[in-house]
Parts: C-alpha cells; sequence; structure tokens
C-alpha cells in the first residue's frame, strides 16, 4: 500500500485517509489506483460494514495534481488514460461499494476531489469543510461523474449553477441544498465523525447491504411496484438468514441485537 493512503480499521469501520498534506491531498495516478485497491479489498473484508474517506491535515482533497502533470508533460492522451484508468475506477468503487461510504470532508473538497465526496453515500463536512466544482476554472467540465451525481442530489439547476461557476459551497449551505448530511465543529471532527460511522456500523449487515441496493435500484425504476417487489424479496432474504429475527428478539428482550451474518 502506498504511503499516500492511509488505511486503518477500528471494528467494522475502515477509514481511508489521502495523505499527501504537502499539496492539500491532490490526486496522482499512484494515490488515486492505491485507494481503488484499498476500496475494492476492504469492501471484501468479512469485517467490513462502513467505510469512511477522509483527507490528512485539514483537506479532503484539492482535486487533481495538475501542476505535477503539466510538469510531467501532459497530453490529452494522458489525461483521457487518468480518467479512464484511476479516476473512474476509483470513483466506481466508491459508488458500487456494497456498505455504506461516509465521505468526511474537513477542509476543501474541489475539482475531482469533490467528484469523490458526491460518489458516497454520506457526505459529513466540518464547520471549515466546502465543496466546488472547480473544472470551469480550467476551462474543462467535471469529470469524475459530477455530472451524473450533482444534479441527483441537489436538482439541475442548482448542479448546473455549481458547474457554471465553480463558486464554493460552505458547510451550512452544503447541507441546506442536500449537498451535505450534516455539520460537525472542525475541532472535534475526527471524533464525531467516528461516533457516526460506529452507529451505522452496528446496524444489521444484512439490511445496510439490501437496504443500500434496494434504494440504489429504486431510483432507476419507473413504478414503485417495482420497488415495493424488491423490497419483499430483500426482506425474505433477511428473515431467513441466520440472523432471522435477531431484530425483533433483541427489541423485545430490550437488549442489544447480536449479528452473525458476516456476507
Amino acid at each position: 500500500m502506498s504511503e499516500k493512503l492511509l488505511v486503518s480499521r477500528r471494528g467494522g469501520v475502515v477509514t481511508l485517509t489521502f495523505n499527501r498534506p504537502e499539496v492539500r491531498n491532490a490526486l496522482d495516478h499512484e494515490m488515486t489506483l492505491a485507494f481503488r485497491d484499498a476500496m475494492l479489498a476492504e469492501a471484501k473484508h468479512p469485517d467490513t460494514r462502513v467505510i469512511v474517506m477522509t483527507g490528512a491535515a485539514g483537506a479532503f482533497g484539492s482535486g487533481a495534481d495538475i501542476r505535477a502533470a503539466v510538469a510531467a508533460g501532459l497530453t490529452p492522451a494522458d489525461a483521457h488514460r487518468m480518467l479512464t484508468e484511476a479516476f473512474a475506477p476509483a470513483i466506481q468503487a466508491i459508488y458500487t461499494c456494497r456498505w455504506p461510504v461516509i465521505a468526511a470532508v474537513d477542509g476543501p473538497a474541489v475539482g475531482i476531489s469533490c467528484d469523490f465526496a458526491l460518489a458516497a453515500d454520506i457526505r459529513l463536512v466540518s464547520t471549515r469543510g466546502y465543496f466546488a466544482e472547480s473544472f470551469i476554472r480550467l476551462g474543462l467540465i467535471p469529470d469524475g461523474g459530477g455530472t451524473y451525481m450533482l444534479p441527483r442530489l441537489i436538482g439541475l439547476g442548482r448542479a448546473l449553477e455549481a458547474m457554471f461557476t465553480g463558486e464554493k459551497i460552505e458547510a451550512e449551505e452544503a447541507v441546506r441544498i442536500g449537498l451535505a448530511n450534516r455539520v460537525f465543529s472542525a475541532e472535534t471532527f475526527a471524533e464525531s465523525v467516528a461516533r457516526y460511522a460506529d452507529h451505522i456500523g452496528s446496524q444489521s449487515p444484512q439490511a445496510l447491504m439490501l437496504g443500500k441496493r434496494a434504494m440504489r435500484a429504486a431510483l432507476e425504476d419507473r413504478h414503485i411496484a417495482d420497488a415495493m417487489w424488491r423490497e419483499a424479496d430483500f426482506q425474505r432474504q433477511i428473515l431467513e438468514s441466520e440472523d432471522g429475527f435477531e431484530g425483533f428478539l433483541s427489541f423485545v428482550e430490550k437488549r442489544p441485537p447480536i449479528w452473525k451474518w458476516r456476507g
């Protein structure tokens, strides 16, 4: 594993930390591939329940490492290769992960780093955090799935504005428009994120996995009946599993549930 990406585990919560603080965690080829590989590996780990991605030293990420790429003689072919062979697989690994993925945004999440955050299921932001689809400042369009994800999160009008202006969306505004889920104090951000992730990780593993799959799939359904048939099928799978009625029993017996299913 590259030193540019730190991987830590606490129970069922895995944290992946972009670690290039000298460039505010700008994404280069090595770190992006390391992140992709870690996402895929940790998603398959039998103990994983939640994946948190964040950045070191008060920055989620400052986008692609443009300065280094230009200094190395960037060509259009190089840019296309980076997008298709590194960035796209990494972002798809986030979006398609079977477990909940949390983006913990402390400081900037701009350019393609913003799109990494958009691919997560939940975005938690510190009081000093912000988002920016800053591609327009380079004469470019969003290229990390931003054109797909952003209008689904905040609506077409706001998404177009974010793309056309490249302006910052500060923490409170991000929550107001549905781009982020919660704001936590920058001083206690790591602790707040840990508590939040632990709470999600304590839930039924099957309910986490199948619930995410059901809700993602329902976005593409044309009729509510399609979603309800899927829900019934997934509910049956849960009730027929080893955990079965553990949720019911623990509720009745007023005790924490003991989940045995490991995927």
